[in-house]
């Protein structure tokens, strides 16, 4: 029998209405959503305030089609405008971020507005108690660390100072990426493996390959072993300078149970590979140790931590958590973070076809190559009703050659490496607090609060209210 609701809310801010379908066990829900922020910042490389008024209209739809086949999706598009800020015209390049629409009023220096959109969507089919076969264009994470995934981050996005005010026209979020995966459980041991593809230039194609163990050793430790490859075509403008080439899908990266180790060695040794290995120890059911390890590239093993060469490219994150801890009323959560980023990481010396990107931003960490973060975070929250949290982050961050994703090591360059160098490096320190109200189901209502301090000074404030799912 065939069953249709409808909630339809109105108000100032925000609107919020839900549809829902379902036949037997089959059923499909539709929400749509509007969302307002303003977000007012002041650097001291920028000595004015800037204010940014952000509208988002979205939608989130989720269902189950036929037994053990289930979609989820969402797009949202959002309009940007902006004082004392002027917005350019994009050119569509992946390597210079996610594409925008300038709005235009035929006036150059009135041009402070700007729309763009993202969406994303899955499939999954639970062929077998064994076997699920996932595709569509979604985020994808792998690891167990909180701030700083070094591998895969999903959809993790922080905001961070030092990069809001490196260039205004960029949108720092992580795009999703389209795949098509599978995933292999056989007893404590899950096998799965994902084919991505990513943008970097208009006109050449380039891939990720990844695949990933799983073993839960027991209800409250696991380990997993990861290993990627990236690869694709490369413009000599961009790239070697003596290298043109469009590649397409390297059919053996495809083959399962089979290690990039060997397979990129046999398709010409020319791609990015990297390696990584993470745990997570969960104790008292909310208290957790977790660390993440990432090798980028490898000399050999005995000169693993060895400065001399630049091509010994490695990372790490480590961290506990407290989720949920019930004290008195309230519940508590609490996380550290320390992370570290040699030089040199998620770059690759034949350029932006096998740089560790996809649309200009990191596929792991967003702190980039070269940089060290030391990651706090405390909050409580009533029910549904409040949340509040207060943060604190010290980052160091060489500005130096090595220490940029787009940075291009070619022949002739130098071959050591300086992790941190006091010459180029920027230290400071960012203090966060937010709190977040939602006096009704559906209705939500946030500040946030950020200030900078050390060698680069600064702070933000948002305000947004909306429907949070």
């Amino acid at each position: 029998m065939k069953k249709l609701s409808i909630l339809l809310l109105l108000g100032m801010l925000p609107l919020h209405a839900a549809f829902s379908i379902s036949d037997g066990d089959r059923f499909a829900n539709l929400d749509f959503f509007i969302k307002d922020s303003v977000q007012i910042g002041k650097f001291d490389r920028d000595a004015s305030y800037r204010i940014q008024n952000t509208f988002t209209f979205g939608l989130f739809l989720k269902g189950l089609a036929a037994p053990n086949l289930y979609f989820n999706a969402s797009a949202e598009v959002n309009t940007d405008k902006a004082s004392g800020l002027n917005y350019r015209m994009h050119s569509y390049e992946p390597y210079l971020g996610y594409p925008y629409d300038q709005l235009s009023s035929g006036h150059p220096e009135e041009d402070n507005g700007r729309t763009w959109s993202f969406f994303n969507a899955r499939t999954d089919w639970q062929a077998t108690p064994y076997l699920r076969i996932s595709g569509g264009c979604d985020y994808l994470s792998y690891g167990p660390a909180r701030r700083n995934k070094l591998t895969l981050r999903g959809s993790d996005f922080f905001w961070r100072a030092i990069q809001d005010t490196a260039d205004y026209n960029f949108i720092r979020r992580p795009v999703p990426t389209p795949f098509i995966a599978f995933d292999l459980n056989i007893d404590f041991v899950t096998y799965s493996q994902h084919a991505m593809q990513l943008k970097s230039l208009k006109g050449y194609n380039k891939y990720l390959h990844a695949h990933r163990l799983d073993f839960k050793i027991s209800n409250n430790f696991s380990f997993g072993l990861t290993e990627t490859i990236v690869y694709g075509g490369t413009n000599a403008l961009y790239g070697n300078e003596n290298e043109e080439d469009i590649r397409s899908v390297e059919v053996l990266y495809l083959s399962p149970f089979i290690p990039y180790l060997f397979t990129s060695a046999y398709v010409g040794d020319r791609d990015n590979k990297a390696i990584s290995a993470d745990f997570s120890w969960k104790l008292f059911n909310f208290f957790e140790i977790y660390g993440e390890f990432f090798i980028d590239d490898l000399y050999n093993i005995t000169s693993f931590f060895d400065d001399d060469w630049w091509g010994n490219k490695w990372a790490t994150s480590i961290g506990i958590a407290i989720d949920s801890a019930k004290i008195g009323a309230f519940n508590w959560d609490y996380n550290f973070e320390y992370t570290r980023i040699e030089p040199w990481v998620y770059t690759h010396h034949r350029g932006l076809g096998n740089e560790y990107s996809h649309f200009g931003n990191s596929l792991g960490s967003d702190l980039g190559p070269n940089s060290r973060e030391f990651y706090s975070r405390l909050g409580f929250s009533y029910k549904d009703f409040f949340n509040f949290g207060l943060s604190v982050s010290d980052v160091a961050k060489d500005t130096a050659f090595g220490g940029h994703i787009g940075d291009l090591h070619k022949y002739g360059d130098p071959t050591d490496k300086k992790y941190l160098n006091p010459e180029s490096t920027l230290h400071y320190q960012e203090y966060g607090a937010a709190v977040l109200f939602k006096p009704f189901k559906i209705w939500s209502i946030g500040a946030k609060q950020y200030l900078i301090f050390g060698e680069y000074k600064g702070r933000r404030t948002e305000v947004f209210s909306g429907v949070v799912f």
